[in-house]
């Protein structure tokens, strides 16, 4: 919790940079990226002096989930809270059978539920987003996606993405480009449909530079969409009775933008505007158009750049062990002959996130640590992610430890809420 001395500084640092706020909205890169992430933190900072959110004392509300209901459950305790998301949300999670799980949430707990419903919703296979050839998500672009219940899920799962960038918390998702353009107020152009559909960018293509008469192509100015169609096949115009229109010569630079318009900006307005809603409701939206796109999955989902051994080792602590133990020695000795891939896999392993923090392990909160899990050698390596807390057994042989932390970061195994 920042002192009264260092709120008011942050008011006062604030204040002297609003007037500027409205010039980084159109003009992001007059600030590096790392200063726009600290006036980020520090509009952050402000918004809870000015709330009175506190980091101790008893919490503003305490919920219940159900393990095996993590988005139903949060969905329905949580969304009605509106801005008053911002406060400290104490979760107990209640397993399989009914009974509570134990531990106390100082903030490790949140960020377990944050990172299972991420999990659960913010997958192709739950139904609300769709994922591009490159496995990035954007809005499921169906007529089931734009019903009202649905629009509030995506509304909610705004509020959600807002809360874990208000609390610092990185969530292992990536998002497409083009929904995140969308999400902070721009518009998506053709240049911004490869990452979509590169077969019907190609197509497109061959429409824009065509040599002959496009009339022989027999287009007009519809496209179907079969998935707004509650049944059957959906003709959608371009413009007004456009499958009366025939593409041709003279009007197919036309037809070519309003195809990649409406795949782009058009299908999914109703989505991103409920998701923009509900993440506005936790973030100003002036501070998150600081960043383009790009950055903005950055600030979200940390950076996509390979895992720096010697910082995390700077910044990682030791329970039981320090870092002359011979098993902490075998550690790095393993982690450094692992691949990227392999070191990514154990950082998600240890705090959910498999890409580093935006400025370095530094802001890991809390800091990762190393504790010591008894000498039984035929234990696994386990973790707590809510408190980016590996528990090692002490083993006597690098070429056991490594066998073991390699099954442990590949088969997900080993959780565990000590």
């Amino acid at each position: 919790m920042q002192s009264p001395r260092s709120c008011d500084k942050f008011i006062c640092e604030t204040s002297a940079v609003s007037p500027r706020l409205n010039l980084l909205n159109h003009l992001p890169f007059v600030l590096p990226f790392e200063h726009r992430v600290q006036l980020f933190r520090l509009f952050i900072a402000n918004d809870r002096h000015r709330l009175g959110i506190r980091e101790w004392g008893r919490p503003k509300m305490e919920v219940q989930i159900r393990r095996d209901h993590v988005f139903e459950d949060g969905y329905r305790q949580l969304f009605p809270l509106g801005a008053s998301l911002k406060d400290w949300i104490a979760i107990s999670f209640i397993d399989a059978f009914g009974l509570p799980e134990s531990g106390i949430d100082g903030g490790g707990v949140f960020k377990e539920f944050l990172t299972s419903l991420g999990q659960e919703a913010f997958n192709a296979h739950y139904g609300l987003f769709a994922a591009t050839p490159d496995q990035l998500l954007y809005p499921q672009p169906s007529q089931i996606a734009i019903d009202a219940n649905q629009l509030a899920n995506f509304t909610f799962l705004g509020m959600i993405i807002g809360k874990a960038l208000y609390e610092g918390i990185l969530l292992d998702v990536g998002f497409a480009d083009f929904f995140l353009k969308k999400c902070l107020g721009y518009a998506n152009y053709l240049d911004d449909l490869p990452s979509l559909d590169p077969d019907l960018y190609k197509g497109l293509m061959q429409v824009k530079h065509f040599q002959g008469n496009v009339e022989d192509l027999c287009l007009d100015f519809s496209l179907t969409d079969n998935g707004m169609a509650k049944n059957g096949i959906h003709t959608v115009n371009l413009i007004p009775r456009g499958n009366e229109i025939q593409v041709t010569n003279e009007n197919k630079i036309r037809y070519v933008y309003l195809v990649a318009n409406y795949r782009l900006n058009v299908q999914i307005a109703r989505q991103c505007k409920a998701f923009f809603n509900g993440l506005s409701t936790i973030i100003d939206p002036k501070w998150l158009r600081m960043f383009n796109q790009q950055e903005a999955q950055i600030l979200m989902g940390g950076a996509a750049v390979p895992i720096d051994l010697g910082d995390l080792r700077r910044n990682t602590t030791y329970a039981s062990y320090d870092d002359t133990d011979p098993t902490i020695q075998y550690l790095w000795q393993a982690l450094n002959e692992f691949s990227n891939n392999d070191r990514m896999k154990f950082v998600k392993f240890v705090t959910s996130c498999a890409r580093p923090p935006i400025l370095g392990f530094k802001e890991l909160q809390p800091p990762l640590c190393i504790r010591k899990a008894g000498d039984d050698e035929t234990r696994l390596p386990t973790s707590s992610t809510c408190v980016n807390l590996l528990k090692l057994p002490a083993y006597t042989s690098y070429q056991v430890l490594k066998e073991k932390l390699l099954y442990s970061i590949n088969a997900h195994a080993g959780f565990d809420l000590s």
